[in-house]
């Protein structure tokens, strides 16, 4: 692959005079770029070939697509672009455009989120798909960054654990949402049992948008309740066919407002300019969830629900309302100021993409400066603050910046208007800017650290304020290069580990729930992950993309050992006498255990000075140096022990330094030997968070791992319970994999090191002939 290089295609069409600029990444996907997206993007469209731009905020919807894995996320953002002619091919199941990671097209499915830009009706739905059900840390991130969401349930498998999940995290963070029952195409469906599910876990009673036309391999279609123009009017439909459904609407509406209560008592029914404007603030309010009906694989229900979009969804103006009435009821002065423009440019960095070319950074914006003659909004500024670090940071041009269209780059056109709501990919900003960091303007970073501590201080959570969420870890592998003499020991003669450790890095800036550390103790490089499918998805993209071949091993686990009884009066004598001036040193030691997790204490009760202070400390450094080499059981370091200096003896011109630290270590071998060892294990404690029926396998799981329950209690983070337990941390290996396959993928744990607590005896002989430490 030639790096560096990057061929646009410049196109015109005639017929409309718009000009289309699109980078394709390398030589090799001409034939690709050819029939991309982006090449349609410009020339066609059923707003008339326009450029994917709006002036104004209020017509951008900005709508994350979330839910379980499989339940049609990717298959309706592509439907959307089809029934909009930005793409010419039909979607198909299993085949998806917007999937631009090789690893992504073999697993069928997104491992990363997809940024489209769709219009519809005059508006701008910039549509952020994401892969929520399998690796949710990215999902969450992107989702932090839209100001709704389209919960998706498929229709034929019920409601899974993914979209309850998505769903409270939107409850959470104030993100307002749109239910779809997808796939309803499908035979053997059960509608009334999936909504009536939903009720009870969402605590919310969905309100239908439409009426459905069949149902099953019957479904036709939907009829909407609001009929939306290309002026993006809304009328009432009619039909005696919607009424029901109607009535049902207007109910959930009257208890959004009391005035609205008030005039549907008195009259038994609303004016349908009432029903439109108590549907919107209830959905802002998170009273009402409304829902519709899809199958995008038959293209039904698809441009409802891009209506639907539009006219329940708050654009990025209304989401800012809120964050100002907070700061102004503060006394913050932000009374009257219109939202969108009142610091400045800002905004918070939702995705990061590392490829051969450099890194993208995906920005969903928050707010920008307006022209004061025209109202137009700003281009990109020249200069930003990183507000997590401080640091200024040179912009790129518009012109070097992009939307995003799947793996397609559209370039923006030199000087275009960055509009609050909008989502733009920046190129080439420093390695120290990671996902979910917020950039604005230098003059603009007080008052925006301001506004952030009002607005979480109001629990008004808006993509400014909402805080990275950490991801559960569940499982931590060493990772090296195949060693020498194997076939696939690629590059390892030419910097193979430096290569890997700097994949992996560029790897992690782009996946939130990688982590890469160095193990000091057994000097291996350790990669903390989601679970072992993670893992593995890993060992793939590290084939694919830098042709690296890498083995997993199980991290060593840190042993420790402890003395058994008190020991006193131990001696350490170190002489030495070789012609000139010799060593001597003679020291003698107390040696007791103390509890669990004291660590060592070191004392000296040494009078009449028998040992000077100097070689006090020498002393002190050999016990500590001989106690972190090891016991005599095993080789691990030695914990919870106190060494007490109780006598020596020294020489006025032989005694030196390096005399009385091994005087030291001689006293705490012989010390250790006298008292006896015991081998302690780590012990780590596990937080796991699961469905209330899942009780029973978590207790099945924690036994079978040598562990115990320690407590049970509701979730704090949302339904469903949180035990507690302390397990082996040399049980930790299989854990998520464990969970995974007893909870079918619903369930995650965490898990921190508590404590060190004796091994049992059946277990003591096979680590002691498997430690790295031990010399028989």
């Amino acid at each position: 692959m030639m790096r560096g290089i990057q061929l646009v295609l410049y196109l015109t069409a005639l017929s409309e005079g718009v000009s289309a600029f699109v980078t394709i990444p390398h030589f090799a996907g001409i034939s690709h770029a050819l029939r991309c997206p982006s090449l349609q993007m410009a020339n066609a469209g059923k707003d008339g070939g326009k450029q994917f731009s709006v002036e104004d905020p209020k017509n951008i919807r900005n709508v994350a697509f979330v839910g379980h894995s499989h339940s049609g996320k990717t298959t309706m953002a592509e439907w959307m672009l089809f029934d909009e002619n930005i793409i010419t091919k039909k979607p198909s199941s299993g085949e998806s455009s917007l999937d631009s990671d090789p690893t992504e097209a073999s697993r069928h499915s997104s491992i990363f989120s997809h940024f489209i830009r769709v219009p519809h009706r005059g508006h701008l739905l910039e549509v952020l798909d994401t892969p929520w059900g399998d690796f949710p840390s990215d999902a969450v991130a992107t989702l932090d960054g839209a100001d709704s969401a389209v919960v998706l349930v498929s229709a034929p498998d019920g409601l899974q654990a993914g979209a309850i999940n998505a769903y409270q995290h939107c409850k959470e963070a104030g993100i307002k949402t749109l239910l779809a029952l997808s796939k309803m195409d499908r035979p053997f469906l059960n509608i009334n049992e999936i909504l009536a599910n939903i009720e009870t876990s969402f605590k919310t009673k969905p309100v239908p948008l439409q009426v459905r036309v069949g149902e099953g391999e019957d479904f036709q279609g939907v009829k909407s309740l609001l009929l939306l123009d290309d002026d993006g009017n809304l009328k009432k439909n009619e039909g005696d066919d919607i009424e029901e459904a109607w009535l049902e609407m207007e109910e959930a509406v009257a208890m959004v407002d009391d005035e609205l209560l008030v005039e549907y008592l008195e009259n038994m029914e609303l004016k349908p300019e009432q029903v439109i404007k108590g549907l919107r603030a209830g959905v802002r309010q998170g009273k009402i969830l409304p829902f519709v009906y899809t199958s995008a694989e038959k293209d039904l229900g698809v441009a409802e629900l891009m209506d639907a979009i539009i006219t329940t969804l708050p654009d990025p103006m209304e989401m800012r309302e809120e964050a100002l009435k907070a700061a102004c009821e503060n006394e913050q002065g932000k009374c009257g100021m219109e939202p969108g423009v009142e610091a400045g440019f800002a905004a918070r960095v939702i995705h990061t993409i590392v490829d051969s070319f450099g890194s993208l950074s995906v920005l969903r914006v928050i707010s920008n400066n307006r022209d004061q003659d025209n109202g137009s909004f700003h281009s990109l500024p020249q200069e930003v603050v990183n507000l997590r670090t401080g640091d200024k940071i040179k912009m790129p041009t518009t012109a070097n910046s992009f939307s995003l269209c799947g793996k397609d780059r559209i370039s923006l056109q030199d000087g275009a208007h960055i509009v609050p709501g909008d989502v733009i990919a920046v190129p080439r900003l420093p390695e120290n800017i990671h996902t979910n960091d917020i950039l604005t303007v230098p003059d603009a970073v007080k008052e925006e650290e301001a506004e952030i501590f009002i607005e979480k201080a109001a629990q008004v959570l808006t993509p400014l304020s909402r805080p990275a969420e950490e991801v559960a870890l569940m499982t931590t592998v060493t990772v090296s290069m195949p060693g020498e003499g194997s076939k696939k020991n690629k590059g390892k003669g030419a910097g193979g580990d430096e290569k890997l450790t700097s994949a992996l890095a560029a790897m992690a800036r782009e996946d939130l729930a990688l982590r890469v550390e160095h193990d000091s103790a057994s000097g291996k490089l350790l990669l903390r992950c989601m679970s072992g499918e993670h893992m593995q998805l890993v060992a793939s993209r590290l084939k694919d993309r830098y042709d690296l071949d890498v083995e997993f091993g199980q991290p060593p686990v840190q042993y420790r050992e402890t003395l058994v009884k008190k020991v006193t009066k131990v001696e350490g004598r170190h002489k030495k006498q070789s012609g000139g001036s010799g060593q001597f040193g003679v020291c003698y030691i107390d040696m007791e255990p103390l509890e669990e997790g004291a660590g060592i204490e070191f004392e000296s009760q040494i009078k009449g000075g028998v040992i000077s202070r100097p070689f006090i400390s020498s002393v002190e450094r050999g016990v500590r140096e001989q106690l972190q080499l090891g016991g005599p059981l095993a080789g691990y370091p030695v914990t919870d022990v106190r060494i007490t200096l109780v006598d020596g003896k020294m020489h006025s011109v032989d005694s030196k330094d390096i005399a009385f630290q091994s005087a030291g270590k001689l006293a705490v071998k012989a010390a250790l030997e006298r008292g006896g060892s015991r081998l302690l294990q780590p012990m780590d404690k596990v937080t796991f968070l699961i469905d209330e029926n899942l009780q029973g396998e978590i207790h099945t799981i924690v036994s079978r791992h040598d562990g115990y329950i320690t407590s049970t209690n509701p979730s704090e983070a949302g339904p469903g319970l949180e035990i507690e337990a302390i397990i082996p941390n040399a049980g930790m290996a299989d854990l998520s994999d464990a969970l995974r396959s007893a909870c079918a993928g619903e369930g995650q744990f965490s898990s921190v090191f508590s404590h060190y607590q004796p091994v049992p005896n059946d277990l003591i002989e096979k680590i002691v002939e498997n430690s790295p430490n031990h010399h028989s």
